[in-house]
């Protein structure tokens, strides 16, 4: 396999490791230990990255071809577990806290620019964990538990944005078009240019989450259960009923891939209209598309 060839890998239970390129045949899984947990998944600087955590350990998988992986491990003294992974500004940044904590999760950073040789874990302000990271206009806006929502331009300093509510909490945000938008539970969906203030509140019906959204080349587009919205600007919505929509997915190459309980990995060209295209052995959690770059 070439190296800048561009791959759709998906990752999640007991260490798997999987890769398409197109969307549909999917080759080169590999396994790890039982209980390893492979969360999160991105790609940047000529690799894809994996992180997670196994035991009182967080893991982490680095690839440049989608074959060989090199593996390394992080005590993370059962309270400091990475659970997230964005890319931006030439660094991945891992996004982690004790996920189990009440009150106060004492969220941190890791950097790397490989995968492979990662930064000791960074405390970072707040209480709550950031769990989803996007990166544009110079900055990184980050998205975590009861509504935090954070922007910073090195990922070490961070500016919360005010008063937020936990009925407010986004689970993925994407930036495109010069705006940043964030989508949560029940079809919400909001803007922000800096993500600190953020407008355009719109909510969906009950029990339409929203779990990803990507700039999809030329306008929004986030997948929830039952509904698919688009939009060009993130405040003007289209709204689709969809069919067996993913739990999480991701766009390259013109077309929409996805996971779902257990296993089950899902193809769209249209991000509505969902087939079924593999079952791996084990759960996927996560899923990125690499471009060979």
């Amino acid at each position: 396999m070439k190296k800048e060839q561009s791959m759709f890998c998906a990752v999640g239970h007991n260490g798997q490791r999987i890769i398409s390129l197109d969307g549909k045949q999917w080759t080169h899984e590999q396994t790890g230990k039982e209980g390893e947990t492979y969360r999160a998944v991105y790609s940047g600087n000529g690799h894809i990255v994996a992180v997670g955590s196994y035991g009182g350990n967080n893991i982490f998988a680095s690839t440049a071809d989608g074959e060989k992986w090199e593996s390394t491990t992080q005590d993370a003294k059962y309270s400091r577990y990475i659970r997230g992974i964005g890319f931006g500004n030439n660094k991945f940044i891992g996004l982690g806290g004790d996920p189990g904590a009440v009150g106060d999760s004492k969220p941190f950073i890791m950097t790397t620019t490989d995968g492979t040789q990662w930064s000791e874990p960074t405390s970072i302000t707040g209480k709550n964990m950031l769990r989803r990271i996007a990166w544009g206009e110079g900055r990184f806006v980050a998205v975590g538990d009861r509504g935090r929502r954070a922007s910073s331009t090195d990922a070490l300093e961070w500016l919360d944005s005010p008063d937020v509510k936990a009925i407010d909490t986004l689970i993925d945000v994407a930036y495109g078009a010069g705006v940043f938008v964030g989508v949560g539970l029940h079809g919400l969906r909001m803007t922000s240019t800096d993500g600190i203030t953020w407008t355009d509140r719109q909510t969906g019906e009950e029990g339409e989450h929203l779990n990803s959204i990507f700039w999809a080349d030329n306008r929004f587009v986030t997948v929830g259960f039952g509904v698919t919205f688009t939009s060009t600007d993130g405040r003007m919505w289209q709204r689709h009923k969809n069919n067996s929509a993913p739990q999480t997915a991701v766009y390259g190459n013109d077309e929409f891939v996805g996971a779902s309980w257990r296993g089950r990995i899902l193809q769209s060209i249209d991000a509505v209209e969902w087939i079924e295209v593999h079952q791996t052995e084990h759960h996927v959690e996560a899923l990125c598309f690499f471009n060979g770059k």
